[in-house]
């Protein structure tokens, strides 16, 4: 018996029939959900209602820890985050706290390696895990970690988006062929016939 997959659009319920036209949206913050969704469309559906990258800042604020408050997360023009400060150039600003930021990690690592002593590595992170399989890395892909992915890649997805990552894509061939994804039906939101 074969299976016969359907694209449709999550925002008109169109059918996508050219994979040219299928697009994705990441919803990475939203009041609504705690974890990153991923929204089928269609291209023409959405290009043209996005702000340009550049004319927007998405930034965390953390009130003192004493006040218990949550960190609040805002996304403000380019112009109103360069009018924070009277004083200062905002760009001059952020060169400054990176190059510092920088110093400090420096620093951390310099420290880190004093203290490991000759002869001890760093932990190995276990890429088998629900909490790390999917995470770009350096070693060789083991056939676990594939076989965990393929079985929870909508949620190693959602975590991969929800800390930053690239997420894995069953529809592009390299990706398809490192996870084992190959021929994998995915389910996220389409029609099956």
């Amino acid at each position: 018996m074969a299976k016969k997959t359907i694209t449709v659009s999550d925002l008109t319920g169109e059918e996508i029939r050219d994979e040219e036209r299928l697009a994705r949206i990441v919803v990475e913050e939203h009041p609504s959900i705690t974890d990153a969704v991923t929204l089928e469309v269609l291209t023409e559906e959405v290009e043209g209602r996005f702000p340009e990258v550049e004319g927007y800042v998405r930034i965390s604020y953390f009130p003192p820890s004493v006040s218990g408050e949550e960190p609040k997360r805002f996304v403000m023009t380019l112009e109103d985050f360069n009018n924070l400060s009277e004083e200062a150039d905002m760009e001059a600003v952020l060169e400054n706290a990176v190059l510092a930021q920088q110093e400090e990690e420096e620093g951390r690592r310099r420290g880190r390696r004093r203290r490991r002593g000759a002869g001890e590595r760093r932990p190995r992170v276990d890429y088998t895990s629900s909490e790390h399989a999917g995470e770009p890395h350096r070693g060789r892909i083991t056939d676990k970690e594939k076989e965990y992915v393929r079985e929870n890649l909508e949620e190693v997805n959602a975590r991969l988006a929800r800390d930053g990552h690239r997420i894995i894509d069953p529809n592009d061939s390299d990706m398809a062929e490192r996870y084992g994804l190959s021929g994998l039906e995915v389910y996220s939101g389409e029609h099956k016939d």
